[in-house]
């Protein structure tokens, strides 16, 4: 057992400190990379990092969040950043005193344990886990990155996949908690009741099952989800700040597959055929886990993909990161093959510059660190 954590500790942490290698040393030319800035705040300032770090500072205290704006926001726009992520941050932080830091390390600390359960579970499907590890930590880059900045996407996917794995194995009460705390990190979460309630409904309908009383622990999610809408609306005094937030973020019902309307919300970015790819590959997943015995797994893919279509959100890499153990599990042998494994070798370097480069232009815009780091 300490063998296999050292083995997944490593498959953790080596491309990660591998992309820290010219932040550490303060690189300012990193081969064809130019860094005019040198130094780790290249990684504190990655987009949503600072927001987060201004909640575990402010708690939505909207005259305290208007002391510490660096992009004119109205404050109530913090709502979106659910806070979960930085209470972590804060709690951290009475250690090592730095709140940015704490981010770093809560995201690093989930990664290892979100390796840990998807490697447990690898384990029973696939001859190779440790490289289906492997791929699940550095493929998508995306997925790398958010790994290795301030974001709350390891903590939320280690907690919804925590989730269906204990509904899966009929620990309702334990996916109920498991789930209501994912729902406190980000609002994607939620889509995990209408999955828990679903495959209940089959169960009792179509499978004959006994109806478990246990199972109603699902309730836990939109109760969470509850407190925090009245939470929100004591702090900000509106009770539309959510909704309005979410907007802000382009989170919103629309017509399906608006993403490509060019005079929309991403006018000017009309190279959007990536966008496409993960379409298809959400749809193979749907279809792949039809006839699959995870039924929590099914349903919330198929809700979670009509969500993602129905909203003119350009991100969707990062949308959709929560439906990714899902997917290399359902076609571990087609990315466990010798095909892929080689090809992942030869794709690795385009990985590797690809998140530095991503790193070094999807940062804040701050230049008064001074009210952040206090």
């Amino acid at each position: 057992m300490k063998r296999k954590l050292f083995y997944i500790f490593l498959i953790t942490f080596l491309p990660i400190c591998a992309i820290y290698i010219p932040f550490i040393f303060k690189l300012k030319q990193f081969f064809f990379l130019t860094i005019s800035d040198p130094g780790m705040f290249n990684v504190y300032k990655n987009w949503d990092g600072p927001h987060y770090v201004i909640v575990a500072k402010t708690f939505y205290n909207l005259k305290a969040i208007s002391s510490l704006l660096f992009v004119p926001l109205d404050p109530k726009y913090y709502v979106a950043h659910f806070p979960l992520y930085p209470i972590l941050i804060r709690l951290v932080s009475l250690i090592t005193n730095h709140l940015f830091f704490s981010g770093l390390v809560v995201n690093l600390f989930f990664s290892f344990l979100l390796n840990i359960v998807f490697f447990r579970e690898a384990a029973k499907r696939s001859k190779h886990p440790y490289f289906l590890t492997f791929l699940f930590t550095v493929f998508p880059g995306r997925f790398l990155i958010v790994r290795s900045i301030l974001s709350p996407e390891p903590l939320l996917i280690f907690l919804i996949f925590l989730s269906t794995d204990w509904w899966e194995k009929r620990r309702y009460l334990m996916a109920g908690i498991m789930g209501g705390l994912a729902v406190a990190t980000k609002i994607q979460a939620l889509f995990l009741f209408p999955a828990f309630f679903a495959s209940s409904i089959e169960s009792f309908i179509l499978k004959k099952e006994s109806w478990k009383w246990s199972r109603l622990w699902m309730v836990i999610l939109p109760a969470v989800f509850v407190l925090l809408t009245v939470w929100f609306a004591v702090q900000t005094g509106d009770w539309n700040a959510f909704s309005n937030a979410e907007k802000a973020n382009k989170l919103f019902l629309s017509f399906p597959f608006s993403q490509f309307n060019f005079k929309g919300a991403w006018a000017g970015t009309g190279w959007l055929e990536d966008i496409v790819f993960y379409f298809f590959a959400m749809g193979c997943l749907v279809i792949g886990l039809i006839h699959s015995k995870e039924r929590s797994w099914f349903y919330f893919s198929l809700f979670y993909m009509i969500f993602l279509t129905c909203i003119p959100q350009r991100d969707i890499t990062r949308f959709s990161l929560q439906l990714l153990p899902y997917f290399y599990l359902t076609f571990e042998k087609f990315f466990t093959s010798r095909p892929v494994r080689y090809g992942l070798i030869l794709c690795l370097p385009a990985i590797y510059f690809y998140a530095i480069n991503f790193m070094l232009v999807n940062q804040a815009p701050i230049t008064d660190w001074s009210r952040l780091l206090r």
